[in-house]
């Protein structure tokens, strides 16, 4: 079933299982890639260690996928991971990746706590404690489920790339 993004605004509710399965539907695809593989990968060393990032993906999913079954999503973050379910069952890596961005560092103008930079510096300042600093990362449990969104979109970027290429 499409994510519907229209829904996120209408009603919520409806959309969190959309998520859902279209987030686990890429997540087996992934496993079942894996267990596709000849022998012979799956004991070579990059084997090994794209089955460890996969179990380790999946781990770090769990606590996103239990907020999804719950319907307990912050409304900005349900949003922009609404989108990445779309745009990644569309293929429109670029939207995916855009929404991902958004989700992870937002419209932080320096996300990485710059201070004291120059002449205009109270300003600067300002602008870091506002609300525009994406507050997910401060957050372990979520900084990992949107690292494995992240690897999810790539995998899925990789078995069904766009139609047109510069998507």
């Amino acid at each position: 079933v499409l994510v519907d993004l229209d829904l996120v605004r209408t009603n919520p509710h409806k959309v969190y299982p959309q998520i859902y399965h279209a987030f686990k539907r890429v997540l087996k695809e992934w496993e079942q890639s894996l267990a596709d593989r000849p022998e012979s990968v799956k004991r070579s060393t990059q084997g090994k260690m794209a089955a460890a990032t996969h179990a380790t993906s999946a781990e770090y999913l769990k606590p996103l996928f239990k907020s999804l079954r719950k319907r307990e999503l912050e409304p900005d973050v349900l949003m922009n991971i609404a989108k990445i379910a779309h745009y990644m069952q569309v293929r429109e890596y670029l939207k995916a990746n855009d929404a991902y961005l958004q989700l992870s560092i937002g419209n932080a103008p320096w996300p990485i706590g710059v201070t004291m930079v120059g002449i205009h510096e109270r300003s600067g300042r300002e602008k870091i404690f506002s609300n525009n600093v994406a507050h997910v990362l401060n957050d372990e449990t979520s900084r990992k489920y949107i690292q494995s969104l992240k690897r999810l979109l790539t995998f899925a970027q990789a078995v069904r790339p766009p139609d047109d290429v510069s998507q």
